[in-house]
């Protein structure tokens, strides 16, 4: 879609805007994404606000403001369909591989599906930047394992042999190939983007990656609600960027 269209995969917003409208033909939409009114649009929206400056502790400023309104603009130039406030990850998936999409965010979650459909070719880059030469800052996912202080010093010391032996190196490996998921040690996860190329992007990203919690702790899932429902406000509801950012931070 991309070579019938003429443009190379978008590297900055207005990369974006201007080749996700080249890639809108029919039905076929330039670019697809979740901005449903769960944790999953904020999850989608975070690599838009946090790469261009934005902060959870301050639901309304003007970096927040500044990525939602290019959502917006995406949409008002239908190069994404309005039914993205709908729509969860999964149904973002459904849209690429059924080629209703030439573009999506996404993550590596969602390549045994691509890889296992017929006819599909597909490659993978960083969410685009405000500015030429920026790195992505995305959301960490993923599982943390631990080991809970429940005063029986054997069990406790047998958990910990356990988890020592799931986080060793042939261990992280084998469970990154399984799930799709990268490696917390570098080296190995060097190794896994060597084994499986099309995880390079997803390695080279970690670093500068950020855990959801880690700015406002418990009191993230507030913080998350009020960006998906000021995102909601502002695609579905037509409220202004900025309104519906300050509106969602003081309901």
């Amino acid at each position: 879609m991309l070579a019938k269209a003429g443009v190379q995969p978008p590297k900055t917003w207005d990369e974006l805007k201007v080749d996700a409208k080249k890639l809108t033909v029919g039905k076929q939409y330039g670019m697809a994404f979740s901005a449903i009114n769960t944790y999953e649009g904020t999850w989608q929206f975070l690599p838009f606000m946090w790469t261009n400056g934005g902060d959870e502790k301050t639901v309304a400023s003007a970096q927040n403001a500044q990525a939602l309104q290019l959502w917006v603009d995406l949409v008002k130039d239908h190069s994404v369909s309005a039914s993205a406030v709908n729509w969860a990850q999964a149904d973002v998936n459904d849209q690429f591989k059924a080629g209703n999409a030439a573009m999506m965010v996404n993550g590596p979650w969602q390549q045994p599906v691509l890889d296992t459909t017929a006819g599909l070719h597909y490659g993978i880059v960083q969410i685009p930047t405000p500015k030429a030469g920026q790195t992505t800052v995305a959301p960490l996912g993923g599982e943390t394992w631990t080991v809970p202080q429940t005063g029986d010093k054997n069990r406790q010391a047998a958990a910990a042999k356990f988890v020592t032996c799931l986080n060793s190196d042939a261990n992280q490996l084998a469970i990154a190939k399984l799930t799709q998921t990268i490696p917390t040690k570098t080296a190995v996860a060097q190794q896994f983007a060597i084994q499986d190329p099309a995880m390079k992007t997803y390695v080279d990203l970690v670093p500068s990656l950020r855990a959801r919690t880690g700015e406002l702790g418990a009191d993230w899932p507030k913080a998350a609600t009020k960006i998906y429902t000021a995102v909601q406000a502002a695609l579905a509801g037509g409220v202004p960027p900025m309104k519906a950012l300050q509106q969602a931070q003081n309901g």
